[in-house]
């Protein structure tokens, strides 16, 4: 009697006290002196095979980043093979120069160029997070994504119904648009363009937060750790929240920014004076300094909006981002973040460029210091699946038209 008592209190307890959740931090422990000998290695031979060693030096890259990455004392791995991404990248040459060369033949070629470029888009941001995904492992266990072409299109079918057309507007009637044009009294049609050229870029930033959660939410559903989906819970309403702070803040720092120029003119020596040419027709010492520290002060509102930016999108994508029973947590701070790439973006000028690796790894350790999992239970309940070949054709495609989307 007492021994089935005891079994049924026990199973009561546990039952009322589930697994607590616990938060395991990411860890990078990669270091400059090591990177400083790959990057250097990977620029001399890239510049040396006129930029056929590109595909290795990134691989080697990804695999020094992902092998210092560590979560729970295990490290992630990078497995993509150079020669795919040769290949893909030729492949993506090609059409490069379809594209470049279709505006020397006419304005026809390059609209439908664009429209082909367009139509492509889609499927080449599939297959490129497939291949990034399918190339990534963790314990042994491969990140893995399933490709929805159907859905791809469904979702940037909506901001290529108001791109394609600019491009196309502003192919067709670039005649029209030149101040000669616009003079004529008799030119009906040019207000109306004028009016389009303006509206659709605004309607295209407003709209933007939104497609970029429809474009959040489909790789994160569409996301595995072996057999296991991610899921995503972020609003675009968060979006939206970020992208208005980052104007107003970045408003009125502008603001500030020129309001303390105006004053520092005025106390030099008067605007008027500062901004006019010396006897020599050349520039003063003053007139220097001003233009400086009005570079300096836009550089300053652009990385502060940047930091701003990408730091707030990070942690609402990672902090919204779970899979199973457990979460990522992302804490990144934007003064942080802000002074990492004031201090990298000096450093990296200032060394020509020497001082890259030391920058991409303090930014690197940051990012990893701040970045957990909060984990229920166990990680170890996850099962890998069998990895399928995988084309880089997609990666490489975006890596040559420059089509960062930034998720």
């Amino acid at each position: 009697m007492d021994t089935h008592t005891s079994d049924e209190q026990h199973t009561i307890t546990s039952t009322t006290n589930p697994t607590p959740e616990h938060s395991i931090p990411f860890e990078f422990t990669g270091n400059t002196n090591e990177f400083f000998s790959i990057w250097i290695i990977n620029v001399l031979l890239t510049i040396l095979t006129l930029g056929i060693y590109s595909p290795w030096a990134k691989v080697r890259t990804y695999q020094y980043f992902y092998g210092n990455t560590q979560l729970d004392g295990a490290s992630f791995r990078y497995l993509a093979n150079p020669t795919q991404i040769l290949k893909g990248r030729l492949i993506a040459l090609v059409f490069f120069a379809a594209y470049y060369f279709s505006g020397l033949i006419s304005t026809l070629a390059t609209g439908i160029t664009i429209v082909v470029i367009a139509l492509l888009i889609p499927a080449m941001v599939v297959m490129s997070m497939s291949f990034q995904l399918r190339n990534t492992s963790y314990r042994n266990i491969k990140f893995n994504f399933q490709k929805n072409f159907k859905r791809a299109y469904t979702i940037f079918a909506y901001p290529l119904l108001f791109v394609v057309p600019y491009f196309l507007l502003t192919t067709y009637f670039q005649s029209d648009l030149q101040p000669d044009a616009v003079a004529t009294e008799n030119n009906t049609e040019t207000p109306l363009l004028i009016f389009l050229f303006a509206a659709l870029p605004l309607l295209i930033a407003c709209l933007f937060p939104l497609w970029q959660h429809m474009i959040i939410k489909f790789k994160s559903a569409h996301a595995h750790f072996g057999q296991t989906r991610f899921n995503f819970s972020g609003t675009a309403g968060n979006l939206y929240g970020i992208y208005v702070s980052a104007f107003v803040t970045t408003s009125l720092l502008a603001l500030l920014a020129m309001i303390a120029l105006t004053g520092l003119g005025n106390i030099l020596a008067g605007v008027g004076n500062i901004l006019s040419v010396d006897e020599a027709g050349g520039f003063s010492v003053k007139q220097f300094t001003v233009i400086l520290l009005i570079f300096l002060l836009m550089l300053s509102v652009y990385l502060w909006m940047f930091a701003y930016i990408q730091t707030k999108k990070t942690n609402f994508i990672f902090g919204n981002l779970g899979i199973a029973k457990h979460r990522v947590q992302s804490e990144l701070e934007v003064g942080t973040m802000f002074y990492l790439y004031v201090t990298n973006t000096l450093a990296i000028a200032i060394s020509l460029g020497l001082l890259m690796p030391w920058a991409k790894i303090r930014t690197a350790r940051y990012r990893a210091q701040m970045t957990s999992v909060i984990v229920t239970g166990d990680l170890d309940n996850f099962f890998g699946v069998r990895p399928e070949g995988q084309s880089a054709f997609g990666e490489e495609m975006g890596e040559v038209f420059d089509m960062g989307l930034g998720v």
